[in-house]
């Protein structure tokens, strides 16, 4: 059976969108025939999702933010990552916000929250990833190559694509 199956909701009445974010990185990083299909499809979801859950006065900001930031609309991730920050100041909050920041450029704004999501001992490999990229973005090699090390030697397969994008920018941060 393919990889993908082992994302996918043990019951298909509960679709969140970290999970069908996950089912579509895998069907990226798969890229059989008609995959990248299979992938937007789950991305789709997420959206209605989210639209669903709004509509039915449902906070989805968090995740609309995290989802949008890789696999969708980067200026609704950064409007969706900043309403939850007036929310909460939460590690998953400043994590989103910083890479909604870094997905729209802004990494030096960004830098301050991606350190915010890592500096209370919480261990989350896509929140040390995170903030590897975006010291790498701001000229910071050293501590790139430290948190990309700490994400991936944490959990080698954290994200789909995200994984695979954190062993290609150690190999550039160690340059």
């Amino acid at each position: 059976p393919p990889r993908s199956r082992a994302w996918r909701p043990s019951w298909p009445g509960i679709l969140l969108p970290g999970p069908l974010v996950a089912l579509g990185e895998l069907y990226e990083d798969r890229g059989a025939d008609g995959d990248k299909a299979r992938a937007g499809d789950q991305y789709a979801l997420v959206d209605a999702w989210t639209a669903l859950a709004r509509a039915n006065g449902v906070n989805a900001d968090l995740d609309t933010a995290m989802a949008a930031a890789d696999h969708g609309d980067k200026a609704a991730a950064l409007r969706a990552a900043r309403a939850e920050w007036a929310r909460r100041h939460t590690v998953h909050t400043a994590d989103a916000l910083a890479w909604a920041l870094h997905v729209n450029g802004r990494d030096k704004e960004a830098l301050p929250y991606a350190r915010q999501a890592t500096a209370t001992g919480y261990r989350n490999a896509s929140f040390l990833y995170h903030r590897g990229i975006v010291e790498l973005a701001t000229g910071d090699r050293k501590e790139a190559r430290s948190h990309l090390g700490s994400a991936l030697k944490l959990n080698p397969g954290f994200s789909p694509l995200g994984a695979r994008e954190a062993r290609k920018a150690l190999k550039e941060a160690s340059k």
